[in-house]
């Protein structure tokens, strides 16, 4: 039984976090692209980069997991509500050095986190899944 809340930010699959952040990164090159052809800083150029923060903070921010007693919330930049899984439907729990992967209602999930929060997650899912340590990276 987990007794607090834990938030962990992550990033989602390596294919699917290249694709969403390059086209995050298109939007401050229009930017540069722009100002470059205007050869003055512009509002327009100022619009772009300040779109670019937005969207950056976003893609950080609203990827959540969030654990509590026996549930574990998913939570994506396109649905902020979050979806949400019991902790005993969890199984096969692989975790590696930056990343942990595991199957819940038939699908498997896996995500991108710091080191630590890795450490930290793989012990609260390991509480209730079947675990396979990897540990290569």
């Amino acid at each position: 039984m987990i007794t607090q809340k834990r938030k962990f930010l992550y990033q989602p699959q390596p294919t699917t976090s290249v694709i969403c952040w390059s086209w995050t990164v298109i939007v401050l090159l229009v930017g540069v692209i722009i100002w470059l052809e205007i050869t003055q800083f512009q509002n327009i150029t100022l619009a772009f980069f300040i779109a670019f923060a937005g969207l950056t903070w976003i893609q950080i921010y609203f990827r959540k997991l969030l654990v509590w007693s026996d549930t574990i919330e998913i939570r994506q930049v396109l649905n902020p509500f979050g979806k949400q899984l019991s902790l005993q439907s969890i199984s096969r729990v692989q975790a590696h050095r930056n990343s942990i992967a595991f199957n819940a209602g038939g699908r498997r999930y896996k995500f991108l986190l710091p080191a630590n929060s890795v450490i930290e997650l793989q012990e609260l899912l390991g509480q209730f899944g079947k675990q396979e340590d990897d540990h290569a990276s």
